[in-house]
């Protein structure tokens, strides 16, 4: 994989920090603060690449916990606290005045051209960033957001609203982009993709169109984005690219960093989504999910490192014996943990499964059981997978069980597990060499056996086997699931094995915000954002 993100560029990117809080924005002019005269633009658009990155690296974190891609301690309130979207409010209010900065500079070079593609990339970004606040904490401030003299207490707008003026802005921005293709504009930085082309930008904001409409059920607003450029193959995926460097500053992915250094892994996989690819043993019995039968998924040994040749025991596997686990141990050397089991936790860092090849740039199991730190691997060189030409398939087959959309639902699930099969294979390079390597007959065998389910399937199950095939694809990507539950009820994930309280339909306010602006009243976890009609008592 190409090393894109590049030391040289890091280091030369400019914090243009202009307030932490959607209405405390820095009065004071000081004479080295950045304004529309001075600015960079290529170095106010890396910014805002690398704040969005970690803006959706923050939400997918504790998402991947809820969602059972990763074990979650304890309870759902201490996994979605009032301090869970501290940054990530900030920092997108942050990045919001960072393009209403680009947006200065280029009405500012107007004359000259102006910067239409770094604009078009910027706006797309900003539609998507707005999205994501709607679809974590529902009406947000908006139109008042970042005008602290106007308004130092912004009052939120409704999430319908919002939503509506982001999609608003996504043809804003695709018509920046095709204004520089016609006037050969200079063209920017590219974090997501390497090489700019402002056609994998549009392609973007097109399936946000179907990823936006999807969520609040309108079929014409998904069927007329079909007539554009779309994310359908994994060249255009949208995925940040993360590379080696390890200090000054740190570029490796955190997975990586998590579970490859000196203190080995730091998080505990779930049995639940381990069971989901078939990692225990065949004949196992109490596990509570039929996909315990059959063949192991190809993408599991690229998915999960283990690192013990031994099976968990005694202090290792305190869960032993209690009837509440519906796993406890799913076999076959895979260390994990049930549903937000809250047991203490042994010295087990160089002994529970870790992250693998994908995505984190980790290590391709071949039965080796190294600890982490000693593994031949990708040293970091990672994705972030935010939005994937699978995700799309998978959302287009939902939309056409559900909504009535162009194409046949299970031609598109069909595509979506082969980009996924196939990005993932690639993205091992030489290091899955060997008997363990998927096999384009491991994807076939596959796929073949999800088409015979589905097509046997009833109406309400082929839902449940789309989403389930969405859920595994998305492995990395906390956000994606959790839409997708709350907007399908599917799949079906196992139970807390404690009582965890409600399962959250939207995140807390911070309380960041709410001790600084009187005008935001803090909801509960039960909240249901404005597309969220599932009536399914999901837990």
């Amino acid at each position: 994989m190409k090393n894109i993100l590049k030391i040289t560029l890091l280091s030369a990117i400019v914090a243009f920090f202009v307030g932490c809080e959607t209405g405390e924005l820095e009065l004071l002019v000081s004479p080295n603060d950045v304004t529309i005269d001075n600015a960079d633009p290529n170095f106010v658009l890396n910014d805002i690449q690398l704040t969005f990155n970690g803006i959706v690296s923050g939400y997918s974190a504790p998402s991947r916990a809820i969602t059972r891609q990763v074990n979650q301690f304890d309870t759902y309130n201490n996994a979605v606290s009032e301090t869970t979207l501290q940054g990530e409010w900030a920092q997108s209010y942050q990045m919001f005045a960072n393009i209403d900065l680009l947006g200065g500079i280029n009405e500012t070079q107007a004359e000259t051209g102006g910067v239409p593609y770094h604009l078009g990339v910027a706006q797309i970004i900003e539609a998507y960033a707005y999205m994501l606040l709607v679809d974590y904490v529902g009406n947000v401030p908006f139109t008042e957001a970042n005008l602290p003299s106007e308004f130092p207490n912004p009052m939120v707008d409704s999430g319908a609203e919002v939503y509506a003026a982001q999609l608003a802005l996504l043809d804003e921005a695709i018509a920046n982009l095709n204004l520089g293709d016609a006037q050969n504009s200079p063209t920017p930085e590219d974090l997501y993709h390497g090489d700019f082309d402002a056609s994998n930008w549009i392609a973007l904001a097109n399936t946000l169109k179907i990823r936006a409409n999807l969520n609040t059920g309108n079929a014409a607003g998904i069927t007329a984005a079909l007539s554009g450029n779309i994310i359908d193959t994994n060249e255009e995926d949208f995925q940040f690219l993360y590379g080696t460097v390890a200090n000054s500053p740190e570029s490796r992915h955190p997975f990586f960093t998590g579970n490859y250094l000196a203190a080995g892994a730091g998080q505990y996989m779930s049995n639940n989504f381990l069971d989901l690819l078939n990692a225990g043993f065949e004949d196992e019995t109490g596990a509570p999910f039929e996909e315990t039968d059959g063949p192991q998924d190809p993408r599991l040994r690229y998915y999960m490192y283990r690192q013990s040749n031994s099976a968990p025991s005694g202090s290792d596997l305190p869960c032993a014996g209690n009837p509440r686990y519906d796993y406890c141990y799913v076999g076959n050397l895979y260390w994990g943990r049930d549903h937000a089991d809250d047991e203490g936790i042994p010295n087990d860092a160089f002994k529970r499964t870790a992250y693998g090849i994908y995505p984190g740039g980790g290590a391709f199991d071949d039965d080796s059981f190294q600890q982490t730190p000693s593994t031949d691997n990708l040293g970091g060189e990672g994705i972030q997978p935010i939005y994937l030409a699978s995700f799309t398939h998978f959302a287009l087959a939902e939309a056409a069980l559900t909504l009535g959309t162009p194409g046949n639902p299970g031609d598109l699930m069909e595509l979506g597990i082969r980009r996924s099969m196939n990005k993932v294979r690639d993205f091992a390079g030489s290091l899955d060499n060997g008997p363990f390597e998927m096999t384009d007959a491991d994807i076939n065998a596959y796929v073949a056996r999800v088409r015979a389910e589905f097509n046997s399937a009833s109406a309400a199950d082929k839902i449940d086997i789309v989403a389930r095939e969405f859920y595994l694809a998305a492995w990395g990507n906390g956000t994606e699931p959790y839409n997708l539950y709350r907007r399908t009820g599917a799949p079906d994930l196992q139970s807390p094995v404690i009582a965890a309280g409600p399962f959250p339909r939207a995140f807390r306010y911070p309380d960041t915000e709410i001790d600084g602006n009187p005008n935001i009243q803090q909801q509960p976890a039960t909240t249901r954002v404005f597309w969220d009609n599932n009536p399914d008592n999901l837990d």
